[in-house]
């Protein structure tokens, strides 16, 4: 008799292979838990590539006893959209599930993953919520996304619906690969960096791909930072925001700038959809994103792929 779970209705013997990819960079021993938690899930049939963008081998000596259940691979290209696509290129899953260094994923995860992409094939990306581990508020605050209900966006026009954050996310193989991967001058580590889960949400969508939010995935997330880190990690955030409306906007995309008004609109009115601890500054929001706006818009896109043409100078930020 093959063995089924009844909460999602997948037949374990033949589940779907998920390749998890991790960027990581100068995380030493602090990356096992994060490791643990995805190899310990209760899944049967995954692989675990873990792309290290360390400047020293702590790293990689941490994870030696890991060697035979992980693809270890070493990289001294910088960024966590260009980890994810090295990763990605050696992954041999259906489902490329992605999250941080610094998060924890529950015995669940990858089952929540499957149910929610064997429910419609037309869902090409998936997000998940960001819960922040237990921290003290006086202290700082740990970026957290939380949603109460599921939602799918199914063409441009949904996607002031659908936010979600690199830590918890997933999307088919096949997708990734029509895609070109992510925008590797987006993101953490970047020249423009943030920006490039949302940006491949993005693409998905335009591509005809629906993109699913689903509160049942959910990782743990352990980063905690100080409150005098938040105004830079605020500035990052909204400047790449900014830049990757510049881009669609230089590509004749003109609905970016209702998607542009809405997030204007919430600025204005509203919280962050990404949890900062609080209402940051509208003033540093505005400013980051109109800066990264005009950084977008001065830098060559390449129109067939969508993707930012990367400059041979570096940003100084």
């Amino acid at each position: 008799m093959r063995e089924r779970s009844e909460a999602d209705g997948i037949n374990t013997a033949e589940a779907p292979l998920i390749s998890v990819v991790i960027p990581t960079i100068n995380r030493g021993e602090a990356i096992l838990p994060t490791v643990d938690s995805v190899l310990n899930a209760d899944y049967p049939s995954l692989d675990l590539t873990i792309v290290d963008q360390s400047r020293n081998d702590a790293t990689e000596l941490a994870l030696k006893p890991y060697a035979s259940r992980i693809r270890y691979i070493r990289s001294a290209i910088r960024g966590a959209a260009a980890g994810r696509n090295t990763g990605a290129r050696s992954a041999k899953g259906t489902v490329l599930a992605f999250t941080d260094d610094d998060c924890t994923v529950p015995s669940r995860w990858l089952r929540e993953i499957v149910a929610v992409f064997r429910a419609d094939d037309r869902i090409g990306m998936l997000f998940g919520n960001v819960l922040a581990a237990p921290h003290s508020r006086k202290r700082g605050f740990i970026q957290a996304y939380v949603r109460d209900d599921a939602f799918i966006a199914r063409g441009i026009r949904d996607k002031h619906r659908v936010e979600g954050i690199g830590g918890c996310m997933a999307v088919r193989t096949r997708v990734w690969n029509e895609l070109g991967g992510f925008d590797a001058q987006l993101g953490a580590g970047a020249r423009f960096r943030s920006a490039e889960e949302t940006d491949l949400a993005v693409r998905a969508l335009l591509a005809g791909h629906w993109v699913c939010e689903n509160p049942r995935v959910s990782v743990v997330h352990h980063g905690f930072r100080s409150w005098e880190q938040r105004p830079k990690i605020v500035q990052d955030y909204l400047y790449g925001l900014g830049a990757m409306t510049a881009k669609h906007l230089r590509r004749h995309r003109w609905w970016m700038l209702k998607l542009a008004g809405h997030l204007a609109w919430r600025w204005a009115f509203g919280e962050p959809v990404v949890d900062l601890g609080g209402r940051p500054s509208r003033r540093l929001r505005l400013r980051a994103f109109t800066e990264g706006l005009a950084a977008g818009m001065s830098n060559p896109v390449d129109f067939d792929s969508g993707l930012f043409i990367a400059e041979p100078r570096p940003d100084k930020f």
